[in-house]
């Protein structure tokens, strides 16, 4: 996950060269731009930490619930008696 996914996540916003999120009415400094990398403050970490281990546990629920669905045999059907279909011209 990255500072920007997390910055998704949360529904933060990049504001003077920094990520910020609102948490619980108060705004928290998730990461700061030093030179041109992004650098987790200490809460950023904190934050990445916590929301990287849910993350993965939602993508393990995801990934366990699919399954293949193995394809059903269908036997081929030839039909002789169909009816014929025209087209009929409108007379005046």
């Amino acid at each position: 996950m990255t500072v920007f996914d997390l910055m998704e996540r949360l529904g933060g916003e990049i504001l003077m060269n920094r990520i910020r999120v609102m948490l619980d009415g108060k705004i928290v400094t998730v990461a700061v731009l030093n030179d041109q990398e992004w650098e987790y403050t200490e809460a950023g970490q904190a934050l990445y930490n916590e929301h990287s281990n849910l993350a993965a546990a939602e993508t393990e629920v995801v990934a366990t619930k699919t399954r293949k669905v193995k394809a059903q045999l269908v036997e081929s059907v030839e039909i002789t008696d169909a009816p014929s279909v025209g087209l009929v011209q409108a007379t005046e």
